[in-house]
């Protein structure tokens, strides 16, 4: 691997990590705000970052490339509604998408079929990740003012997997 797709990979990394955080944060906020369900499904995204990152750097280690672990920053963001946190969730996932094409399309330029391989299982999720966030925010949308609604879909992303 040479050195710019290594910075890359490292780069994803660290952004994996920061999703984490992200995640956790919003698992926590909602928690406390009386929404288990929500915050449930968060802490399994939460999860999920983590074990992003952690193959991630399996592969630098499996391609014998130095990995860079990154400082923490404590995520910042403010909301009113729920629905203000599932929408910085798909920014954010958006964002993620954007850099993991960047990072393939940086593969096929430096003919790293490798890790372009490795990073289609991310392409595929990303569009998965995506249309997951929309749903939940065209539920939420759908509850409109109603409590009573808004506590079953908490009560339904509790069950997540």
């Amino acid at each position: 691997m040479n050195t710019a797709l290594i910075d890359a990979v490292n780069t994803q990394i660290a952004l994996e990590l920061d999703s984490a955080l992200l995640y956790l944060a919003f698992s926590v906020t909602l928690k406390s705000h009386g929404l288990p369900g929500m915050a449930h499904w968060m802490r399994r995204q939460y999860t999920e970052e983590n074990l992003h990152a952690m193959q991630l750097i399996n592969h630098l280690e499996h391609r014998l490339a130095p990995v860079t672990i990154p400082a923490l920053t404590r995520p910042l963001f403010e909301w009113e509604k729920p629905i203000d946190i599932f929408r910085l969730a798909l920014a954010h996932e958006r964002r993620v998408t954007l850099s993991i094409n960047e990072l393939v399309s940086l593969c096929q330029h430096e003919k790293d079929y490798a890790t372009q391989y490795f990073l289609f299982d991310y392409v595929k999720e990303q569009v998965e990740e995506e249309h997951q966030i929309v749903s939940i925010i065209d539920k939420i949308l759908l509850c409109g003012p109603a409590t009573s609604d808004l506590l079953s879909l908490d009560n339904e992303l509790s069950t997540r997997t």
